[in-house]
């Protein structure tokens, strides 16, 4: 298969053969009138082709594929080199003053304005999706280079906001910080810097114009008797001229800077390495027109009229074809691999066939080994690389269209993908193993995307049961294509496994293929943990998503089994960044953590101490000090095991790692500590002093019992704490009123009431959450739990 960069070679070649045939052919020409004929000629009609590039970009300007590429700014780049091409042909005419006095103004302003629209799609992408770490205000990690271009983002991003300032009439306030970061800037915003970036051009050729002694004019030159030529020059010299092809030539050597590599902008969206091709091909030819002219003089005007255009045209084309006319290639191409028939029916401008059989996602076996096609892979990669654009900037529905387009990429009955239908078997069959790994990690990812859907709008039940049915159609794939077998390194498929516990544990769902939810995920976790088998920090994940499968059917002595061989393995400063960095969060140490509440609960007190310090001392030094969720998921078990032993120097333990690791943090951070951690912090806390107190009265015991009575608990703890914590998250609240209620001697008689009152309000919240219709307890752990704490309400509550 031809690669692109063999048809940009062909294509350079035949545009340099072309020329130079042009060249021989309107040298031949010895009137003035049909060199200028054949000149016009040959200048319109590239400017036509440079306008229906133009027009074809703003044509697909709603292409998902092309919309990252900016299309309006592409437009108008080629647009604006489609002037200059046309305004080429003014260095025909020396014989007029005003041919002379606008051929500098409209060239230099036109390249100046493809320089600075380089600038502004460059800037516009970099601020939006540029990773924080190269937008941070401080530079101690940034080399002289990366600081130059921060520097200039910076600027670019400061005339966006006085250009919204302006629009705004002073309604919107400019910043004295940078705003660029995963912000929404439009094409008006981008635009707006582009002309800012082009005044000093723009005043510089009127002044060009409007002053006499500067402006170029018509000057008549006696060669002999009779015989007269023109040239066009200016009184004030060549100054001018000099300065605008400065000021032109500045915006290009600021794009390259700004294209530098950066992180968080993926290279494809990167345009340093067409920029600099198409000056070093423009470099080469300047080197063969700028000279021939000198030499010429005024002698050939025709030949030095040609020669200057042809020094325009080797800067502008190259632009044109590198920068915009790939693109359009590249996406139209991709657009007709994954639109099928429907493309054809719209007119795509890339021929292919209108049916696909299954050779086309594969090549025969080669020794019973499905082959991969490169093509299809290739335009895979390409939406992939656009659908992470989309969801890092957050268009997480556009991002889910550009999943379903990877997967019609590997459809050979039918047009497009459905997310309902999925593949079918004998399209399955087809996949080669590097299709394999591309289908099930678009799926997984688009489990991802519907969840981030579903969490921003809960009633989305399509978002919801899409979220499961793209992890099961990814196991179940890889279960039964014969490429896995090809498969060297089957990695690919954990996050789906990982990606499915944590929606077995979260959510309610419906099982595929008629099984029980128990038979489901007891045979998605010996899967896991057999595919990981050799593979170490992955098989802890999946030991550890074993254990919370048995945790949650209430096999809790089966769980401590299982946890048993994952410490055997599991390593916390070698694997738990890792896990981290693979699986979001490290499920082994909360696993781990959960099974010291477990133990004390089945009588193993002593390990459970032991344990209890284990982790604190080799698990929770790993956690990064701004995850307080996850140090919440490690310590609130552990703080539970603690207040069990019914010692106040454990309870001062406790608290002590709970207020040091989670409260004090969680108070700096103010309303940006994440939800979870806001709410939990103060009934944790109250259980914590009133159990280290000894039954004496403390700093924050009013505003504790105040608070029993003005709280606002999201609906989903209720659950969330059942699946996480083994309690309801109601009894916890009880608890809390039965720690306060403990207080007496420190409270008044009327608030005890209220608390022991508030008390079993709560738990009659925690009836309905741990028992089903017919009376089964949902959890038994929690269950008892609940039990105890009711107990003693009620032994509170009795002379009441």
């Amino acid at each position: 298969m031809t690669s692109p960069q063999q048809y940009q070679r062909c294509i350079a070649a035949g545009g340099l053969a072309l020329l130079v045939a042009l060249a021989a052919v309107i040298g031949s020409v010895d009137g003035t009138t049909s060199f200028r004929v054949c000149f016009g000629a040959l200048l319109f009609i590239i400017c036509v082709g440079q306008l229906r590039v133009a027009a074809d970009l703003y044509k697909h300007r709603n292409n998902l594929l092309l919309q990252l590429f900016q299309p309006d700014s592409l437009s108008l780049f080629v647009a604006a080199g489609a002037i200059a091409s046309i305004a080429s042909l003014l260095f025909a005419f020396p014989e007029y003053d005003a041919t002379c006095a606008l051929r500098q103004p409209i060239i230099l302003t036109s390249i100046t304005f493809m320089g600075n629209l380089l600038i502004g799609r460059a800037w516009r992408i970099g601020s939006v999706i540029s990773s924080t770490a190269t937008f941070a205000s401080s530079g101690d990690e940034i080399d002289a280079v990366g600081m130059a271009r921060l520097k200039v983002m910076n600027v670019l991003s400061t005339l966006s906001q006085l250009g919204r300032y302006v629009r705004s009439c002073g309604r919107e306030k400019i910043s004295t910080r940078n705003s660029g970061i995963r912000k929404a800037i439009t094409f008006a915003d981008s635009i707006f810097v582009v002309i800012v970036l082009l005044i000093p051009q723009l005043v510089l050729q009127f002044v060009n114009l409007s002053v006499p002694s500067v402006r170029m004019g018509s000057v008549e030159i006696l060669e002999g008797e009779g015989n007269y030529t023109y040239t066009c020059e200016s009184r004030a010299g060549p100054y001018v001229l000099i300065v605008g092809i400065v000021l032109a030539a500045a915006p290009f050597v600021i794009s390259l800077l700004i294209n530098i590599e950066s992180i968080g902008v993926p290279d494809k969206f990167r345009e340093l390495d067409d920029i600099v091709a198409s000056m070093v091909s423009s470099f080469w030819m300047l080197l063969a027109t700028l000279p021939t002219v000198g030499m010429i003089g005024q002698t050939q005007p025709n030949a030095r009229a040609y020669l200057m255009a042809a020094s325009v045209l080797s800067f502008v084309l190259p632009l044109s074809y590198n920068i915009a006319q790939t693109r359009l290639q590249n996406i139209t191409m991709s657009t007709g691999l994954a639109r099928g028939k429907a493309n054809n029916k719209q007119g795509s401008t890339i021929p292919r066939q209108t049916k696909r059989t299954s050779s086309d996602l594969s090549s025969s076996p080669r020794n019973g080994k499905v082959q991969d096609d490169p093509q299809i892979l290739q335009a895979a990669e390409e939406t992939a690389v656009m659908g992470k654009m989309f969801d890092t900037m957050g268009s997480t529905s556009k991002a889910v269209a550009m999943n379903r387009d990877i997967l019609t990429l590997f459809k050979t009955e039918g047009d497009d993908f459905s997310w309902e239908a999925g593949l079918t078997l004998s399209e399955i069959n087809s996949l080669g193993p590097k299709s394999l790994e591309v289908v099930v990690k678009t799926l997984i990812r688009s489990s991802k995307l519907w969840l981030s859907i579903f969490l921003s709008n809960p009633d989305n039940e399509e978002a919801c049961r899409m979220r499961i049915k793209c992890c099961v159609d990814a196991l179940d794939i890889f279960d039964v294509a014969p490429a896995k077998k090809q498969l060297s390194d089957r990695s690919v498929i954990f996050p789906g496994y990982s990606a499915m516990s944590v929606n077995a544990k979260s959510m309610t769902y419906v099982p595929p293929n008629n099984m029980s939810q128990e038979e489901f995920e007891n045979t998605l976790a010996e899967n896991f943990v057999k595919e990981t088998h050799y593979q170490q920090y992955h098989h802890c994940r999946a030991l550890a998503f074993q254990a919370d499968v048995m945790r949650k059917q209430g096999k809790y002595e089966d769980a401590l089994s299982v946890i048993d061989v994952l410490k055997s393995i599991y390593n916390p400063q070698l694997h738990s960044r890792v896990l981290v960095k693979e699986y979001v969060t490290d499920q082994c140490s909360d696993i781990v953590a959960a099974s010291t509440f477990w133990l004390h609960h089945y009588g193993r007190n002593d390990e459970a101490l032991r344990l209890c310090d284990q982790v604190v001392n080799t698990m929770l030094p790993e956690i990064e000090a701004t995850e307080l969720v996850t140090k919440a998921t490690i310590l609130i078990p552990i703080c539970r095991t603690l207040l069990n032993q019914r010692q106040t120097s454990a309870a001062k333990k406790a608290l002590e790692l709970f207020r040091s690791h989670i409260a004090d943090p969680a108070t700096l951070a103010g309303k940006k500590a994440h939800p979870v951690v806001i709410v939990a912090v103060p009934i944790m806390m109250t259980i914590l002093r009133c159990c280290s107190s000894g039954g004496e009265a403390y700093a924050d015991l009013n505003t504790d019992v105040a608070y029993m009575f003005n709280r606002n608990d999201p609906a989903y703890f209720e659950t969330a704490y059942l699946v996480f914590y083994d309690a309801a998250w109601s009894t916890m609240c009880a608890e809390a009123c039965l720690c306060l209620a403990k207080m007496n001697a420190c409270i008044s008689h009327d608030e005890l009431s209220a608390l022991i009152k508030e008390g079993l309000k709560c738990l009659e919240e925690s009836v309905n959450t741990l028992k089903k219709e017919d009376g089964t307890i949902v959890n038994s752990m929690a269950h008892s739990y609940y039990s105890q704490v009711l107990s003693e309400l009620e032994n509170l509550s009795a002379p009441v």
